[in-house]
């Protein structure tokens, strides 16, 4: 009889058990799961990860989220044991890096409720982003320009504004003026003139928005004078004004110029290597042009200092290779010539490390020297330069600057002269425009996105701490 019962107690519990479960996965509903948030196309980019995002909700419960699109070998489910009855979805997916810019694509995402009732919408993701700045080009004044009061207007401006897609914001605040305007197109051109009574260094913030938000800002800065007096001045043996422009830094090169208080403001002294005798060059106030000062020459009197509006003024020649202290002094228009011998120690290797830095368009200054594994921003992958017949301290490489978008990191680099480690090490002056390296100092330098996709030479001299990129 006990056995009897014992049996009947299974009997029972595993019915109740079929009874349930089937209860369970029939449960009758009578509502269908409802979007009430939905962001239906996203823009995105190849290698870039997205986010889909709805709200969805349904009285009987949410059972489950689907997410699919088998081009991606998406099939996402998201099982919801609470049964909520609204549900936040905001999803993360990376776009595979081999994807092509400006397709779409259509990812589906499915509802289901307790009662397996289900809602269906799709999510077109389109691979369009918009990503890249607005570029603000200086025509005129060219930034660190110097003008002279005069009677007619000292500053006039002509400032261009270009973007790849649609602009809608321009911008420019200093003290001598505040203006926003509303801007359509992919271009616009700013003209404009000032008058200004007093001398001084005027600086001028100038922004550039487009439609998608993307903004870029840059500052140009102008000096008034009543005579012809500099903060700065630059060394140049260029006579191409695009040259002035085309590299990413280092041309022209700086000077140093003198504190003492009688001299500050009139003289300048450049040191200089000249690869061969009779070079020549040529100094200018303005770093982004020849106009309106190019100091040269008197070709008739030894030592003159004669000014010019452009690079055709007579340049100043060093009638003899190697280094060279050039010293101006604008008091009485004078020039003198001093030939020296560094006595510092030259290096037996440099080397460039970073991102976003190629060699032969192919072995970036990731791959690992050692074993070709992927070490970015590491001594392990530097590249070398090549040494100078006649220099010692004369280094040059020709690379390729490309995005490197597979992880988080930036396209930059520094320098260094020992491969298996750090120091020692050359970094820029700045991250922005810089004019020197820093030994074993310095910021790391980021390239500015109009470098990218172009070739470059890189010319690197370690007594003189100049380093300069120019297109090749």
């Amino acid at each position: 009889m006990k056995t009897n019962k014992i049996y009947l107690s299974i009997f029972v519990f595993a019915f109740l058990t079929l009874t349930l479960g089937c209860e369970d996965d029939d449960i009758e509903v009578n509502t269908t799961p409802e979007f009430q948030s939905f962001v239906e196309a996203i823009s995105s980019l190849p290698g870039q990860t997205f986010t889909l995002s709805a709200v969805v909700s349904d009285p009987a419960g949410i059972k489950s989220i689907n997410m699919k699109y088998d081009k991606w070998f998406l099939d996402k489910t998201i099982v919801l044991d609470s049964l909520p009855e609204t549900y936040e979805l905001a999803y993360s997916f990376k776009v595979p890096d081999n994807e092509v810019e400006n397709s779409s694509h259509i990812i589906a995402i499915t509802v289901n409720n307790v009662g397996n009732k289900s809602n269906v919408r799709n999510v077109t993701v389109t691979l369009d982003k918009d990503i890249a700045s607005p570029t603000i080009n200086l025509v005129n004044p060219t930034n660190n320009a110097t003008v002279l009061i005069s009677s007619a207007n000292e500053i006039d401006f002509d400032i261009t504004v270009t973007d790849n897609r649609e602009l809608s914001e321009f911008s420019i605040e200093g003290e001598l003026l505040s203006e926003t305007q509303s801007i359509s197109g992919t271009s616009f051109n700013y003209t404009n003139s000032l008058n200004v009574d007093n001398p001084g260094k005027y600086s001028f913030i100038i922004k550039a928005a487009d439609v998608s938000g993307n903004e870029s800002t840059t500052e140009l800065i102008v000096n008034v004078l009543n005579d012809l007096i500099f903060d700065q001045m630059y060394i140049t043996d260029v006579t191409d004004p695009v040259l002035l422009t085309s590299d990413i830094f280092g041309v022209p090169y700086t000077t140093d110029a003198s504190t003492v208080v009688s001299e500050d403001g009139y003289v300048f002294t450049a040191r200089y290597y000249a690869e061969a005798a009779n070079a020549e060059v040529r100094f200018i106030p303005q770093k982004q042009s020849f106009g309106p000062y190019t100091f040269g020459a008197d070709p008739n009197i030894s030592g003159r200092l004669v000014l010019g509006a452009d690079q055709n003024v007579n340049p100043i020649v060093i009638p003899n290779a190697g280094y060279h202290e050039i010293k101006i002094d604008l008091r009485d228009n004078s020039y003198t010539i001093t030939p020296y011998t560094p006595n510092d120690s030259a290096f037996n290797q440099v080397y460039i490390i970073g991102r976003g830095v190629f060699i032969s368009d192919t072995v970036s200054t990731c791959t690992s020297n050692a074993n070709g594994s992927v070490v970015c921003w590491n001594f392990a992958s530097g590249k070398p330069f090549t040494q100078d017949s006649a220099n010692p301290y004369l280094w040059t490489i020709d690379v390729t600057i490309n995005d490197q978008p597979n992880d988080n990191g930036v396209n930059g680099f520094i320098l260094n002269a020992n491969p298996n480690g750090w120091s020692p090490f050359w970094r820029m002056d700045t991250d922005n425009d810089p004019e020197a390296t820093v030994p074993n100092g310095g910021v790391n330098y980021v390239f500015p996105d109009a470098a990218i996709g172009n070739d470059y030479t890189f010319i690197f001299d370690t007594h003189l701490n100049r380093l300069s990129a120019v297109r090749r």
